[in-house]
């Protein structure tokens, strides 16, 4: 965690639009977006399998979008775990997203707003499940989900995925049996998603895109499509011509962060 965090420092810094209150100059980068204000909105980006903070932050227009939209950007190292909590192993990646991460970063910069309506997450590929999976389980922390090529179905995903790609043993170690994520509102997003309106509980605003020609999670991210048109929950789904890479997603970011300064979430 402690190494996790020095670099998110690093990015914070990079990233955000909003550094120390008396900072100046970032009052002057945010002017760039006319509504932007103190207390700044925050998105919580979570990176891909094998990728890391650094490498989102460099392979990503963040920091344009951040100065452009009026958004603060936070991205935290994901450690190939898929944001499943083991307190047993003393990586509990979820719990440090949806709670410690957001807590101390809001300590560190008093500029960041506190209000769900301002508080957002996202992610790509493996990122974009822990931004489904914690989005619906902190519903009440995170009023938008920002999904780039979503993992979905990590069940289906790392259960066929070549040896050379994923190790074989990684689902089970993450998540246990197929019946137990299957079940699960926590690890499963169509789970999550059914709990809530079961429930009564609220829903963050969902946006999601895809890639036609992203064989990986393109079929996973239909069923969700479908899955919540069948049960009118409010979202949006965009699918065009695209793989599973950064291309892709730089062409879609700007209209994620569209999507994020639009009308409140459900």
């Amino acid at each position: 965690m402690k190494k996790m965090f020095s670099l998110l420092l690093a990015l914070m810094m990079l990233c955000c639009i909003a550094g120390a209150a008396q900072a100046e100059s970032y009052d002057k980068v945010v002017m760039s977006y006319p509504d932007a204000k103190r207390p700044y909105p925050t998105l919580y980006f979570l990176p891909g399998f094998s990728a890391s903070a650094e490498e989102i932050a460099f392979a990503l227009p963040l920091r344009q979008m951040s100065a452009l939209y009026g958004v603060a950007v936070v991205v935290p190292d994901g450690e190939n775990a898929f944001y499943t909590d083991h307190p047993e192993r003393a990586l509990s990646m979820g719990e440090y997203i949806g709670e410690e991460l957001v807590e101390i970063s809001r300590k560190m910069f008093p500029c960041l707003s506190h209000e769900r309506e301002d508080t957002f997450i996202g992610g790509i590929s493996m990122g974009g499940y822990g931004a489904a999976a914690l989005g619906l389980h902190y519903a009440e922390r995170f009023s938008k989900m920002a999904l780039f090529s979503p993992a979905l179905e990590a069940d289906t995903l790392l259960l066929n995925a070549p040896e050379d790609i994923m190790p074989p043993g990684l689902f089970p170690a993450l998540f246990g049996s197929r019946e137990a994520y299957a079940s699960s509102p926590r690890l499963n997003p169509f789970r999550g998603v059914q709990d809530a309106l079961d429930s009564g509980r609220m829903l963050p605003g969902i946006w999601m895109c895809c890639g036609e020609e992203d064989l990986a999670v393109r079929d996973a991210c239909r069923r969700f499509d479908a899955f919540l048109a069948e049960n009118r929950v409010p979202h949006q789904a965009v699918f065009g011509h695209g793989e599973h890479d950064y291309l892709y997603w730089d062409a879609h970011l700007e209209e994620a962060f569209r999507f994020l300064r639009g009308n409140p979430g459900c």
